[in-house]
């Protein structure tokens, strides 16, 4: 089965549909728990993108609470009975480790299933795993004319191969508005990437998100001569590792078939974890510039995610574990500036002032 949902960005959404499922599945029709998911979901984007300072989500997300039950029966989380959504025994084993805060038990359910359902998502993040990172041009309107600029943007993936492609696409590039030809760039890095299998750019950007918010993926904003990308890359490997924290997990497909990732999953209650990333951040800072003694955040997360090979979110869970020793390495600020959905800030739980994104060491 392929995915085709655009707008089912985040894993937690399935979060949010199997607790309505679970609490309306008694009393209530299919019509109303989709409005019920969805109107949960636009409350959720909402209170996060205002938790981290971010704009409000654009559309209203009308439709999203029917993707997100029917993608809950393709995972046999959920299945339609008497005119309403009810939890299968799976479902209800998901919703009861989420609602204990098993949160690794819960991440390997949902990318188990994940990556056994949806064909071309398993090989997306297969891809990301063969090649080592994927770079999106991000292009600059101001130079959109210079023809050795855009050559650069392709270099990347095309290598030796760049004139060439340039040369195919440079008439069409004539008139088009910058983001057209940032779309262009991309559509033609994801054929060389995927030669024969078709994935278009919307819905490429919508299943990395995805991958994001389940630890497969992370996606960083770097320069490279003079130019912008989105790099994409996996904190995962095919082959086991050196790095105590990537672990085994094999998926089961179809035909007795299987597929083996190995996650990363680092536990920063070990002090031999914590004590390295706490080296690696050490090493990161000492190659950048401070801003008042303080250094960004989200520029430290990125390159520290690259070097150890973990997710973002686990860098912060480490970050907050650093600043709960006494005496803490670190301490932390906050700008206003700069904060966006590819550079968020960290949340301290359990503060007044929960969001960071500068940090220094002591």
């Amino acid at each position: 089965m392929k995915i085709t949902s655009y707008n089912v960005t985040d894993v937690s959404y399935h979060y949010i549909g199997l607790r309505v499922i679970a609490g309306l599945s008694a009393v209530a029709r299919r019509e109303e728990q989709i409005t019920t998911i969805s109107h949960s979901i636009l409350k959720y984007v909402n209170d996060r993108a205002l938790r981290f300072m971010l704009p409000e989500p654009r559309g209203t997300f009308d439709t999203i609470g029917e993707k997100v039950c029917q993608e809950l029966v393709h995972f046999k989380f959920a299945r339609l009975a008497r005119g309403a959504y009810e939890l299968t025994d799976m479902g209800q084993y998901a919703l009861d480790v989420l609602n204990q805060r098993k949160h690794a038990e819960l991440r390997r359910l949902m990318i188990d299933v994940h990556l056994q359902t949806y064909d071309n998502l398993r090989m997306i993040v297969q891809k990301h795993l063969e090649v080592g990172a994927i770079w999106q041009p991000i292009v600059d309107a101001v130079r959109l004319g210079n023809e050795e600029y855009i050559q650069s943007l392709l270099e990347p993936t095309f290598g030796s191969e760049t004139d060439i492609v340039l040369k195919e696409i440079s008439v069409k590039l004539h008139g088009m508005s910058s983001k057209k030809v940032e779309n262009l760039l991309r559509e033609r890095v994801l054929q060389k990437i995927f030669f024969g299998d078709s994935v278009n750019v919307a819905l490429f950007r919508s299943i990395c998100d995805r991958l994001i918010s389940l630890r497969l993926l992370n996606t960083r904003k770097i320069s490279r001569q003079h130019c912008d990308f989105l790099k994409n890359y996996s904190p995962c490997t095919l082959t086991a590792p050196l790095d105590a924290w990537h672990v085994r997990l094999d998926v089961r497909l179809i035909d007795n078939e299987s597929f083996t990732i190995y996650l990363s999953e680092p536990d920063f209650t070990n002090k031999e974890t914590l004590t390295r990333l706490k080296k690696v951040i050490d090493e990161v800072l000492a190659t950048l510039t401070p801003y008042g003694g303080y250094y960004d955040l989200p520029e430290v997360r990125d390159i520290v995610c690259e070097q150890l090979k973990i997710p973002e979110a686990a860098f912060d869970e480490g970050v907050n574990y650093l600043l709960e020793l006494t005496p803490s390495p670190l301490t932390t600020g906050l700008r206003y500036e700069n904060i966006s959905a590819r550079r968020k800030p960290l949340v301290r739980p359990g503060e007044p002032l929960q969001l960071y994104n500068l940090i220094r060491r002591v």
